[in-house]
């Protein structure tokens, strides 16, 4: 009990942190390889077809059989991601209280949502009053996608007047350092590709499918025209994700530094 309240309070030393983001690691993508394992070769996942979400669905075209291992480990980032949560206020406190506690906050969210993506997962199940199970999954997918950036952006604004304090006026710069700036480039980059070619696509498959009519063929979804190719949703779906957990792990690894 007395671990439990220590990791909850944020208050971890460098040694500390470190071999906790070590044991958060290997723990939640070692459930994720054997749920990668479990998932049938027959089905043929792939990043460039199948999302991330798919490991987890018990659909008979996805994983029926090995499908909790997926739920399991999206309740234990849900878990792991609190601490970690408290580890960004505690160091943030230093900058700005109210501000750490929002950058917390917004962090929590996303880990709670992400929690509730292994709760209800990507099936066509039917949850209540005709919603399926899936309208859900997606709809608290979305909320940790948009809980996780918004956290990500606002700590970035306070690390941003932390560095502007000390250049503009002269204080005492509290914690923004050079080594956090590799991170955010690295987020930064993989969302800004990502987001292009998502974008880009729809205006590529306006035009296919303007041609195909035009020719009397006929034509695919939006999404089933850009599977396998650089466009898939699922592809970008899956690297922004890996890219979530790596800036996670490596920015707490950068607040360490000083420690």
């Amino acid at each position: 009990m007395d671990t439990l309240k220590h990791l909850l309070s944020g208050d971890l030393e460098r040694t500390e942190i470190r071999r906790y983001l070590i044991f958060m690691t290997a723990v939640f993508w070692g459930f994720i390889f054997l749920a990668w394992l479990g998932y049938p070769a027959e089905h043929k996942y792939s990043i460039t077809t199948h999302t991330f979400s798919f490991l987890g669905s018990y659909n008979e075209e996805h994983s029926p059989q090995w499908w909790w291992l997926f739920s399991i480990a999206m309740l234990f980032w849900s878990g792991a991601g609190m601490v970690l949560a408290q580890y960004y206020r505690r160091r943030f406190s230093e900058i700005s209280r109210w501000g750490a506690w929002v950058g917390a906050i917004l962090l929590m969210l996303g880990c709670l949502n992400i929690g509730l993506v292994g709760i209800f997962p990507d099936v066509r199940t039917v949850w209540s009053n005709g919603v399926r199970v899936t309208e859900i999954h997606e709809k608290v997918a979305v909320f940790a996608a948009a809980s996780f950036i918004l956290c990500i952006i606002w700590n970035g604004v306070l690390l941003l007047k932390d560095w502007l304090g000390e250049v503009l006026f002269g204080g005492d710069r509290q914690l923004a350092h050079s080594g956090m700036i590799a991170p955010y480039a690295f987020w930064l980059s993989v969302l800004f590709v990502g987001s292009y070619h998502l974008i880009k696509w729809e205006y590529i498959y306006a035009e296919k499918k303007a041609a195909a009519q035009a020719a009397g063929l006929p034509f695919g979804s939006s999404w089933s025209e850009a599977m396998g190719t650089r466009y898939s949703f699922p592809l970008w779906e899956n690297v922004l994700i890996y890219t979530l957990f790596i800036f996670l792990v490596w920015f707490a690894v950068a607040l360490s530094r000083e420690e």
